[in-house]
């Protein structure tokens, strides 16, 4: 394709602006995307996170969709959890997000969504060769016509509303005398979660709200330890209980304890997970986990304590949600009590399909509040109590080009000393029961490969990566 520095990936494309994406590439892959609907209902949502190039990318999204018979529903500046639940709520066929989500300022982002999900990669590979064949005078609007097509909507109230059904709003306002900090990294996170905070009783102080001078952000946008020193400083030297932080679309979630430190990114998502499973145990007939093959070992033990099952997935968003929404359509069939629910703990951000099917930052900001009501308990004592593992990554650089036969060669060489292999998509991955794993993954982005190793001791978690990496370095050295 001729926009061949556009990163396509299962959860959208991305770019950056000016250089990989612009008004015009926007226009063409709106376009694109609308060639997919063809005989379909041509209704979809669309919203931005508050990165300031999103509203030009937004005028060549609109355009192309118009130009291809789109009636769209504009949500302005909304967190991607929102405008997903919107979606679904709302029976919207089609959905196009435009967020770099945590990739830095100068990166923006499509999300593109199906009637059920993120698209796949052979639409995706549609729409990108497609572009080179586009020709924008064809796809001319008159100002009147894109004005006709374009309607507006406020869909946090409502999602607010909707969650709130999910919590004993009134028990835990009484009780609740938490001090939070929420850095929202400018993000579209600060129109929901605090407010949603305050909401259940919580007293908030909020940091980074706002872009600086000349629309730069406060901080770098991915919510991980080394960009979070304010959060954490204001956590510590203000004696909160607690601080969260969010991604650029609030779809992640980061957690500071009241002693400073920034929890691992499984935390999180761990400490609902056990909560959920601990209020289940012997209420409902099946309780099942869904994540990916990266997420922590804690996960397996926490579900064996609870009589729960984890099941894994492929890396991406779009394979955990597509797993949910089979498993819960057989499950409805066969078991009438049946409870399942999950996430990535590289994000933090809980997955409810009986809520909203998608990573949500802003609903898990709101479980762990309830948690920490509920238990009285601070959140560093909450995650001394969870499996203890540590975990060891290291990345090397491929030519993309011979992904396939470096981890088919991997395969190979894993099974014949050995290791009992899964192989799902492109990712291999092996362990020892609940003791260690071991994951190969390329990534979906660069061209790399990432080598995640998880272990009960941090010497093992250590050897198992690194010996990994050797062999890795071995079989590229041999192609």
């Amino acid at each position: 394709m001729g926009d061949n520095s556009l990163i396509f990936t299962f959860s959208g494309i991305r770019g950056i602006f000016g250089k990989d994406l612009n008004f015009d590439i926007a226009k063409k892959i709106a376009i694109s995307f609308g060639e997919l609907f063809s005989g379909e209902e041509k209704k979809i949502i669309i919203g931005r996170d508050t990165r300031p190039s999103g509203e030009i990318i937004k005028g060549g999204i609109i355009e192309g969709l118009v130009a291809t018979g789109f009636k769209i529903i504009d949500v302005g500046i909304c967190p991607t959890p929102i405008i997903i639940f919107t979606k679904n709520t709302h029976n919207i066929p089609a959905g196009i997000i435009i967020t770099g989500s945590h990739n830095p300022e100068d990166w923006n982002g499509l999300k593109l969504l199906s009637s059920v999900s993120y698209l796949h990669n052979d639409n995706l590979d549609r729409i990108s060769s497609l572009l080179d064949q586009i020709n924008l005078k064809d796809y001319r609007n008159d100002r009147q016509k894109v004005l006709e097509k374009v309607s507006t909507f406020e869909p946090i109230s409502e999602y607010v509303q909707t969650l709130n059904k999910h919590f004993n709003i009134e028990k835990i306002k009484a009780i609740n005398n938490l001090r939070i900090v929420v850095d929202t990294g400018a993000g579209a996170g600060k129109y929901a979660t605090p407010q949603i905070l305050k909401g259940m009783g919580c007293e908030v102080e909020v940091i980074n709200n706002d872009l600086l001078v000349n629309n730069l952000f406060p901080r770098e946008i991915e919510p991980i330890r080394n960009n979070l020193k304010d959060l954490i400083m204001e956590v510590w030297q203000g004696n909160f209980d607690v601080g969260f932080a969010h991604d650029c679309d609030a779809d992640r979630l980061a957690i500071v304890g009241e002693n400073g430190i920034c929890f691992p990114e499984d935390v999180g998502l761990a400490l609902i997970a056990e909560n959920y499973m601990k209020n289940n145990y012997n209420k409902a007939e099946e309780v099942t986990f869904i994540t990916n093959l990266a997420s922590s070992l804690m996960f397996d033990v926490i579900a064996e304590k609870y009589n729960a099952k984890v099941q894994r997935t492929q890396i991406g968003e779009v394979f955990l949600v597509e797993k949910m929404r089979d498993l819960m359509n057989t499950k409805n069939i066969a078991i009438n009590n049946c409870f399942i629910f999950g996430g990535e703990g590289s994000c933090g951000g809980v997955m409810f399909p009986n809520f909203n099917n998608t990573r949500d930052g802003i609903f898990a900001a709101a479980k762990i509040v309830e948690i920490l009501v509920n238990s009285g308990e601070k959140i560093s004592k909450l995650v001394s109590k969870l499996p203890k593992y540590y975990s060891f990554r290291k990345i090397i650089r491929i030519n993309p080009k011979n992904t396939n036969l470096i981890i088919n060669r991997l395969k190979q060489e894993l099974i014949e000393e050995g290791e009992e292999v899964e192989h799902i998509g492109c990712d291999l991955r092996f362990s020892k029961e609940k003791e260690w794993f071991v994951l190969i993954h390329p990534s979906n982005t660069e061209p790399v490969i990432r080598v995640i190793s998880e272990a009960k001791g941090e010497s093992l978690a250590r050897i198992y990566c690194e010996a990994t990496t050797e062999l890795v370095k071995l079989i590229i050295n041999r192609i």
